[in-house]
């Protein structure tokens, strides 16, 4: 949970004119975008929690009334959306220690990013903290008492960003594994993106897949074999599901791109489900944690643990072989340790299942010509 004196400040007062629909109220899921931003400062630990009005403000306050937040009302909303943040400002600057700044049409921020950006912010005592995502600053920055006076006292010409620039030296970035930060609503088109990350928002997206392998320092050789296999475990999925099954492609792609994301370490299956859990991903958490040791039913169903599996056992580095290259190689290699060997046995009986059951529904054909992609 953050301390007491961080407070977070939801802006929603403006015309949403580019949009052409009021942003705040947009259906996302079973949620509208304004609770959805309201959630997300409070699932990352914020418990003081301001949401700044203006326009249609009495369709808001209905929705605002049953979420345990403040409400200020900005009667100046339309000279644009500093003097939103100077009103709401104005209302905690003498106690806060700092606060979130969040657009209400960027309502998708992970829980994890929060947790983050609040513990660089202890640690370093940052005029502002920003996230970043690719390199690229989004929001919601983390904005320290130290600029307050200087917020207040502004003018609004070149608004916030102007005045935090002053404040770059002492400023830090943190790089989140977090495409949400980036992601707003000024178009329709935005809005159907912002739709599609909520439906999947348990499944890192591909660039999120990446940023996690940068921020753990995964070496190249170990991200392109994940790649590889990602590609390998997409092309298997996609032909099953041809077959009838309801794999997640989503999924598995993420599945394949992590599940070697703690490749150093010792038992790092195991430590790689604990990395991905804590940012939310517990399904993909679940494939890596089984891509080593698969236990199969008898009646078992391929699911997207049983695709993955399978094609990290079609890829030997960053190239396709086939399982009986792949497992030919371990043995030769582990030859002198009867108990890898068994080890390896195991797991390449649990491959050809995988395969023998996946060539009863697609062909064997069609699994072979796999290999020549």
């Amino acid at each position: 949970m953050c301390r007491p004196g961080l407070v977070g400040l939801i802006v929603a007062a403006g015309y949403s004119s580019r949009m052409g629909a009021f942003k705040p109220l947009l259906p996302l899921g079973d949620k509208t975008v304004i609770e959805a931003a309201v959630d997300s400062l409070r699932l990352g630990g914020v418990t003081d929690i301001r949401v700044i009005v203006g326009h249609r403000a009495e369709e808001l306050y209905p929705v605002l009334a049953g979420l345990q937040v403040g409400i200020i009302e900005n009667p100046r909303y339309a000279e644009g959306m500093f003097s939103s943040i100077v009103t709401g400002l104005s209302t905690f600057a003498r106690e806060a220690e700092a606060f979130f700044l969040l657009p209400g049409d960027t309502p998708l921020i992970r829980r994890r990013s929060i947790k983050d950006m609040v513990r660089l912010y202890h640690k370093t005592g940052a005029a502002v903290v920003y996230p970043v995502f690719n390199g690229e600053r989004g929001h919601p920055p983390l904005i320290s008492s130290r600029c307050f006076a200087s917020i207040l006292s502004g003018e609004g010409t070149g608004g916030l960003r102007r005045i935090l620039a002053y404040f770059d030296a002492d400023s830090v970035e943190v790089e989140l594994a977090d495409q949400g930060v980036l992601l707003d609503i000024d178009t329709l088109e935005d809005y159907k993106e912002l739709t599609q990350f909520y439906v999947r928002r348990h499944i890192p997206t591909y660039s999120e897949c990446l940023s996690i392998l940068y921020k753990y320092q995964v070496s190249d050789k170990v991200a392109c074999h994940g790649r590889a296999v990602a590609a390998v475990a997409r092309r298997l999925a996609e032909l099953l599901n041809g077959a009838g099954l309801n794999l997640n492609i989503e999924l598995v792609v993420a599945g394949g791109l992590l599940h070697d994301l703690a490749k150093s370490k010792p038992n790092h299956s195991k430590r790689g489900e604990r990395v991905v859990r804590s940012m939310g991903f517990s399904r993909v958490g679940g494939i890596i944690a089984s891509h080593m040791d698969l236990e199969l039913a008898a009646d078992y169903v391929i699911d997207e643990a049983a695709v993955v599996f399978l094609a990290d056992k079609l890829v030997q580095g960053d190239k396709l072989v086939s399982l009986t290259e792949r497992f030919r190689l371990a043995l030769d290699k582990f030859a002198a340790s009867p108990e890898i060997v068994d080890s390896v046995l195991r797991r390449r009986r649990t491959a050809e299942a995988i395969w023998d059951r996946a060539a009863s529904l697609v062909g064997t054909g069609s699994l072979e010509e796999i290999m020549v992609l």
